[in-house]
């Protein structure tokens, strides 16, 4: 018999029971993980925690490629556009994955997994990418635009998992004991993988650019991990480190020296260890518009928020010697010559005189696509004396700018002796600031050409701005534009030797902007620019021009100088010329 104490005891363990019975079940009633009513086009994820080792039951729909369907990618042929993934949250290593499980196929093409999953105790993060959509069409939101294909407002998809509704069935379930995943749960997790981080560059939004500068106070060994698009010949999302003094490329992520980094075949990943030495470095990471965080255009990699670059040091002593700092590629306050955020269709000039010689650092951004060809967006630099051009931007002196693949970047150096100097630069008709048809470059603010000394500070008593001589001019016809007959008067009191500097347009022997000289007194040419006189002035081929001394005798003089209807000052239809000012005709005295 029981006493009344006993009897209380046994009441209040059988309570106990009772109450750790129903947390238990109401812990295995809930779904760590519920994932269904995805769409065509769709990256979801969340996180669980579990305190122990359990054993979680998982349940999970998903889809093989369609190999038939001709919408679908030739790349993306042999890639699940539906599937479940599961990370590590602090070690971010896949510890499941729906595409590699044993699944049961349907005639469909659907496959289904429920199995389980034993997992140690820690936080992890689940995913499910639905990307079957092999059209997608944005239509006005009407009554009549509904369809069982609309499954957004005003969009519209299409390919096989969407026509016969199987898309409908995709879906994750975790069960276990352990609890959902908060936001303090996962940002604990994420702080202890990037622990060992110096530097990290995660672009947010599709067609973003990051970059940030960092000193090393000693040798350190640097592990980069980054997560991108690259194509064999083609980066689309990556990143590159170069030393900050000597501008010279440090470390790029490229398609042979990156493995896949799951979901669709253009998603690589870098993780290598690399050495730096002490000094400046910048990193940088460009993504272009069409595949990335927030716009996923196919099934992104296992760890998408990883997307991005970022370098860690494992050695204590050697993080700690590391620090950040903002890093412009043009110093600002130190720039010669300023040339920047370039519109479409424009020819822009600026000069400058170095009173010594000095060695200049040009950094130039522009436009070309073929390495046999000319740059379309292109900067150069001419000798204000001679008129002849110094150094000219051209597709095999640049590299990649970030961005589109067109995108090309002069960042070097140029020996310039005492002189003046015309910097000019020259954009077709699209792809420039402001108004970019394809990815912009990582610094799109200096589309152009800037000037800064290479090394020191900008010295005004060695650099002065350009101020054109008109000592010894007779007479000048210049910049002259498109469909011009332009003339001048000029008297010479004795015989005397005359320099003509010409720039005219000339094909298959004959000048069709061109000048000439004639005596008023008797209306004869004394002079005319030829094509056979002329040479080639730059530019296009049919650049034509003269720099050379003829001697007039007294008397009373006009010059000339004609424009057919293109192809001439502000309306260039091909390269303009080494001196696109000059185009016309310029009379000086000759005294040497």
């Amino acid at each position: 018999m029981f006493t009344a104490t006993a009897l209380k005891r046994v009441v209040v363990l059988v309570a106990g029971l009772v109450a750790a019975t129903t947390a238990s079940v109401r812990a295995q009633a809930e779904p760590l993980v519920d994932f269904r009513d995805l769409t065509p086009q769709e990256l979801r994820s969340g996180g669980f925690v579990l305190t122990g080792p359990e054993s979680l039951s998982i349940e999970a729909v998903g889809a093989e490629p369609d190999r038939q369907d001709r919408r679908v990618r030739e790349e993306e042929r042999d890639r699940w556009p539906a599937a479940a993934w599961i990370l590590d949250a602090r070690t971010r290593a896949v510890v499941w994955d729906l595409r590699t499980a044993e699944t049961v196929r349907s005639g469909n093409g659907v496959h289904r997994f429920r199995g389980s999953l034993r997992l140690p105790a820690g936080e992890y993060l689940a995913y499910y990418g639905s990307y079957v959509a092999t059209t997608v069409n944005r239509t006005r939101k009407s009554f009549f635009s509904w369809s069982r294909k609309a499954t957004n407002d005003g969009v519209r998809y299409g390919g096989r998992y969407v026509d016969d509704n199987s898309y409908r069935e995709f879906g994750l379930q975790i069960m276990g004991a352990g609890r959902a995943a908060t936001a303090a749960d996962l940002e604990a997790a994420a702080r202890e993988f990037a622990r060992p981080a110096v530097v990290t560059l995660r672009p947010s939004t599709p067609g973003a650019q990051e970059r940030i500068g960092f000193r090393l106070d000693q040798p350190a060994e640097v592990e980069v991990y980054a997560i991108g698009e690259l194509k064999p010949g083609e980066a689309l999302n990556y990143g590159w480190i170069i030393n900050a003094d000597t501008r010279k490329l440090v470390w790029r992520m490229e398609y042979p020296q990156t493995s896949e980094a799951g979901g669709g075949p253009s998603n690589r990943q870098a993780r290598e260890q690399i050495h730096l030495d002490a000094g400046r470095y910048v990193a940088y990471f460009v993504s272009d518009d069409s595949h990335g965080p927030g716009k996923w255009n196919s099934m992104p990699p296992y760890d998408p928020d990883a997307w991005g670059l970022s370098l860690r040091i494992a050695d204590r002593v050697a993080r700690a010697g590391v620090h950040l700092f903002e890093w412009q590629p043009v110093p600002v306050g130190q720039t010669i010559v300023s040339l920047i955020r370039i519109g479409d269709d424009q020819l822009r000039s600026q000069g400058f005189t170095l009173r010594r010689p000095l060695e200049v650092r040009i950094y130039a951004l522009g436009e070309g696509i073929s390495p046999g060809g000319e740059l379309d967006d292109y900067a150069w630099i001419v000798d204000a004396d001679s008129r002849r051009r110094v150094w000219t931007m051209s597709y095999t002196n640049t590299g990649p700018a970030g961005g589109a693949e067109k995108n090309r970047l002069f960042d070097g150096t140029l020996s310039l002796p005492a002189g003046s100097y015309l910097v000019y630069y020259r954009s077709d008709e699209n792809h420039s600031y402001g108004d970019w048809n394809d990815a912009a470059p990582a610094e799109p603010e200096y589309w152009g050409v800037s000037l800064f000394p290479a090394s020191g500070r900008l010295d005004s008593a060695v650099v002065r701005p350009y101020a054109p001589s008109t000592a010894g001019v007779i007479a000048a016809i210049v910049r002259v534009r498109s469909d011009r007959h332009s003339h001048r008067s000029f008297t010479l009191g004795q015989a005397a030797p005359v320099r003509i500097y010409a720039v005219g347009e000339g094909m298959n022997g004959d000048m069709v902007d061109y000048g000439w000289i004639e005596n008023r007194e008797t209306g004869k040419r004394v002079w005319e620019m030829t094509y056979g006189i002329t040479t080639a002035a730059g530019g296009a081929r049919k650049n034509r021009g003269f720099n050379g001394t003829i001697t007039l005798p007294a008397g009373r003089y006009q010059v000339f100088f004609q424009s057919d209807g293109s192809h001439a000052y502000g309306d260039w239809n091909s390269d303009p010329p080494d001196d696109p000012e000059g185009w016309g005709i310029t009379l000086r005295a000759d005294h040497r």
